[in-house]
């Protein structure tokens, strides 16, 4: 049987906002991201979604072609890129996947609404630890008004997959057009089930639905904000020049030797 492969949809915060490259990788789209992260692009590519299938030359050929003769949006002739905005590739990427028959969409952007939605945290095990850790936690300022929050109250409830505890140092993340840590953040408590109180961040999202899903969440960690960081040196760009492999789309647990130098920077720096 034929290894399966991806299409994948990428935004670049120095495109314009409906720019989109869709392309195809028999690699992880990570790898594949880090590939395209050349002098040509003076910022690194972001995973806006992606298709897992066997048949991704099939599948990037369809979208292409679909995309090509019903409109005229590709910007320069035989290249992956696209004049359409992120949310209508993803439209018709999802169209295809309808006739693949091992087509598995990831909607990447939606996993940094604010914590990672996807539902396995109920298949979790919370183990305690006597250490503290530090983490990166990735936000999207297009789905959840973090900025505003963070502002009024002080603190945010996060939707918890990873684990967290209390004591934890948080980095927080806020993507495209940011692109870059903010904020830094303290875990004042980890595992605590929804309540009532969590409405209060309602006016926050962008569309209700997400909080209505963020709801339903069966742990939640409360960050509360500890300093925010203005240097320059917190960006994507010199974030991956220490040590980060590709923009944040999930917890990223900095406490590791393979993490040392990235936090050292990320301390140093904030």
């Amino acid at each position: 049987m034929k290894e399966a492969g991806y299409v994948y949809i990428l935004t670049n915060p120095s495109f314009k906002e409906d720019w989109v490259k869709i392309g195809k990788t028999s690699l992880s789209v990570e790898q594949r991201v880090k590939q395209l992260d050349t002098t040509a692009v003076p910022l690194p590519f972001e995973i806006y979604a992606t298709m897992k299938t066997s048949k991704f030359n099939e599948a990037e050929k369809l979208i292409h072609d679909f995309i090509s003769t019903f409109t005229n949006l590709r910007i320069r002739e035989k290249r992956e890129f696209f004049n359409i905005k992120p949310e209508k590739a993803l439209e018709i990427l999802k169209r295809v996947a309808k006739v693949i028959d091992d087509a598995e969409v990831d909607e990447v952007f939606k996993r940094v609404v604010i914590g990672d939605m996807t539902p396995k945290s109920s298949q979790m095990q919370y183990e305690s630890r006597d250490e503290t850790n530090s983490w990166i936690l990735p936000a999207n300022q297009k789905f959840f008004d973090v900025d505003g929050c963070l502002a009024k109250y002080g603190k945010v409830y996060w939707t918890q997959n990873n684990k967290l505890q209390k004591g934890d140092t948080v980095y927080l993340y806020s993507s495209s057009p940011d692109s870059c840590i903010k904020y830094k953040l303290l875990v004042e408590n980890h595992n605590v089930k929804y309540n009532a109180e969590f409405d209060k961040e309602l006016e926050f999202y962008v569309d209700g639905n997400d909080f209505e899903v963020a709801k339903t969440h069966n742990r939640f960690a409360i960050l509360t904000l500890i300093s925010t960081s203005r240097s320059n040196k917190m960006s994507l760009v010199h974030l991956m020049e220490n040590g980060l492999n590709f923009a944040p789309r999930g917890g990223i647990n900095l406490s590791n030797q393979k993490s040392s130098k990235l936090l050292q920077y990320i301390e140093d720096n904030f």
